[in-house]
Order: C-alpha cells, then sequence, then structure tokens
C-alpha cells in the first residue's frame, strides 16, 4: 500500500495520478471531469491536484497509508559483543539507513542492541514491540529476517500487520561466515540453558533423596528410654 511519505511533491499532473492509480490519463481526466477528484487549473489551463488532495481521494479508496504521527525505524541486531566490537553492528546500522533513506522515512530513528536471537526478552526488541501496539510505528528496516529475531518471526509480522506496521526486510542473502557464528552462539545457548536447568534438576532430586535417606536413617535408629 502507498503511504503518505511517498509523497513528497506539492502538486501532480494527471499522468503522475495515472501511474499511482494505475489507470490510464484519460481515465483520471474523466474522474476530473465527473468531479470525483479536485483537480486545479493552471493559469495556462493545465490540470494539477494538490498533494492533500490527492491524499484525501486515496484515502477515501483505502489506497493509502497515513502516517499519523508515525515514525519509522531501524532495528539492527548482533549476537555478540565480539561482533560489536569488530564493527559488524556500525555497518549493519549504515546498510539499512542508507536503504530506508531512498523510501522517505519520516523521522527515522535508530534502534540497535547486542544478544542472541533466540532471547525474546530483549529489551530494545521489547521496547519496539510496545511502540508497534501503541501505533508509533509506521515501518520497521531490518536487514534481513533473523535480525528481530531467530524463530518466531511470522508472529511478530502478525502483529505488526495487525497495527498497520510494515516490516521492510532489506536483503534475502546473509553473509555465511556470520550467520554460522551467531548459530554456533545460539546453539550453544540453548546446550547452557537446558544444562543448567538439568543441573538445577539433579541437584533438587539429590536434596529430596538425601532427606529421605536421613529421615529413614533416623526412624531406625533405636530410641533412648
Amino acid at each position: 500500500m502507498l503511504r503518505a511519505s511517498d509523497l513528497t511533491k506539492g502538486h501532480y499532473k494527471p499522468g503522475e495520478v495515472a501511474a499511482i492509480l494505475k489507470v490510464s490519463p484519460m481515465t483520471v481526466i474523466r474522474y476530473d471531469n465527473a468531479g470525483e477528484i479536485k483537480f486545479d487549473r493552471t493559469p495556462m489551463g493545465r490540470r494539477v491536484i494538490t498533494r492533500e488532495n490527492l491524499l484525501a481521494y486515496l484515502n477515501e479508496c483505502g489506497l493509502v497509508q497515513l502516517d499519523n504521527g508515525r515514525v519509522d525505524v531501524v532495528y539492527a541486531r548482533v549476537s555478540t559483543h565480539k561482533q560489536n566490537e569488530r564493527g559488524d553492528l556500525a555497518r549493519q546500522v549504515e546498510v539499512v539507513s542508507a536503504f530506508a533513506a531512498m523510501l522517505n522515512p519520516v523521522n527515522l530513528e535508530v534502534l540497535k542492541e547486542v544478544g542472541s536471537g533466540l532471547n525474546d526478552n530483549r529489551a530494545v526488541l521489547r521496547k519496539l514491540l510496545q511502540r508497534i501496539l501503541r501505533g508509533e510505528i509506521g515501518r520497521v528496516f531490518v536487514n534481513y529476517k533473523d535480525r528481530l529475531t531467530r524463530f518466531g518471526f511470522r508472529y511478530i509480522e502478525e502483529v505488526c500487520t495487525a497495527m498497520g506496521t510494515e516490516i521492510v526486510i532489506v536483503s534475502n542473502e546473509t553473509q555465511v561466515k556470520s550467520v554460522q557464528e551467531e548459530l554456533a552462539e545460539d546453539l550453544c545457548a540453548i546446550i547452557h540453558s537446558f544444562s543448567g536447568k538439568l543441573y538445577g534438576m539433579r541437584k533438587s532430586v539429590g536434596k529430596r533423596i538425601e532427606k529421605k535417606v536421613e529421615a529413614l536413617y533416623n526412624d531406625d535408629e533405636p530410641h533412648a528410654n
């Protein structure tokens, strides 16, 4: 869907409006003659329509998403501090911001963080989702899908769609080395997490068994008269 921020000119000619509506210029002229679209006339008698009138028409037709004070956001993430220190995060921000700049961003903000794509409790991601749910974000620009999350991207996408927020993926290709490194880090994090839980369970079970053995031992001891 066309966004209001995509219309950057003050006035538009019938041919430009026709391209937006995907109809012929003669059809646009018929719309004007029928009073469906409010065109003005230049001193030379040529048809032009103001941006405001064009937006109003497109909005009536359900063909434009009004910005309504929303902002666009660049979200960038790397998994480790090592990646951040060698400049991966900064380069990611640079690439995504340059891409966003070509699409008429609205008050573009940059959000970045260091954390595993498997971690669904990342502070910056949580704040981003909260702002999306409040209707404050128009578009989210990311280098590729797993910058937002390693798994469950479709759930985030569904939430964004319901709130009128568009996720713009800059590239469907990733650097193999970087992906392999991050995947290895994520797998190690999973193993570490489960190992910790298993150790805790074993320790808890061990304590319970120890208490039961101690209780049985105490019961078997001869009682003093």
